[in-house]
């Protein structure tokens, strides 16, 4: 899928999956998955919300995702995020 004709829920998505499946070596996931049950580590966390941020331009604290209950959970945390920050005014 292209990201450039893609809505911006489905970019956040999109680099979700990408970066999930780069980092943890397997894929491809669904966001059904759990980041645990991928057998998903704290470096992990870690180097997942980093290159996510850095693709979308948001701050994805590791926390976000080791709370999440499954990576949809992760998705819509940093799509928010992500629509936060591009609206004008935002503290973001």
């Amino acid at each position: 899928m292209s990201t450039e004709s893609a809505s911006p829920t489905e970019r956040v998505t999109d680099v979700v999956l990408s970066v999930v499946a780069e980092v943890t070596g397997a894929g491809p996931h669904r966001l059904t998955d759990g980041f645990y049950d991928l057998g998903g580590t704290s470096l992990d966390a870690i180097r997942i919300c980093l290159r996510v941020g850095r693709e979308l331009g948001v701050d994805v604290p590791p926390e976000t995702l080791l709370d999440s209950e499954d990576l949809a959970d992760f998705a819509t945390v940093v799509a928010t995020a992500t629509a936060a920050a591009a609206t004008p005014g935002s503290d973001r």
